[in-house]
């Protein structure tokens, strides 16, 4: 009777820490198998000539780019401290007892990692855009227009 009561409620899960890392955990493996399959495409340009593949390059020098590289870095990140987190509780005799207190610890470590992380590529990108670009140059600029050739200077 227990498992029919269940079963007509619907799903067991309410909302809880775990079930919505269950659900990042798979959505973050989804998404860097798409980046991993995209990055082989686009390295596998220079097959197809160096005009191509610089193309192909000089997007990767865009604001907008970096941003989703950010969000990438963000996907790993979490993706990986979390199986970190369920190694831990798979593997600890009294993991899952301590559920809760590895969830508050592996977002506190990916906090302390991300926030400066994401300081120094974000820090990085306007320094070269404006060491690269002409002088009057303002972050504004960068943020519209890719970072110049790198060859000009």
């Amino acid at each position: 009777m227990a498992y029919q009561r269940i079963v007509s409620t619907g799903s067991i899960y309410k909302g809880k820490t775990g079930m919505w890392l269950y659900i990042f955990h798979r959505v973050t493996g989804v998404g860097l198998f798409g980046y991993l399959l995209l990055h082989i495409i686009s390295t596998a340009l220079i097959l197809l000539g160096p005009e191509i593949y610089e193309g192909a390059e000089a997007i990767y020098k865009n604001f907008y780019f970096r941003v989703a590289e950010i969000g990438l870095m963000a996907a790993v990140l979490g993706h990986a401290i979390n199986g970190l987190r369920i190694i831990a509780v798979d593997l600890w005799a009294k993991g899952s007892d301590y559920q809760k207190q590895l969830n508050f610890a592996s977002l506190f470590v990916f906090l302390v990692i991300f926030v400066p992380t994401t300081y120094k590529m974000t820090t990085s990108y306007f320094d070269l855009c404006l060491e690269k670009s002409s002088e009057g140059t303002t972050i504004v600029d960068c943020m519209i227009r890719p970072i110049p050739d790198w060859k000009t200077k």
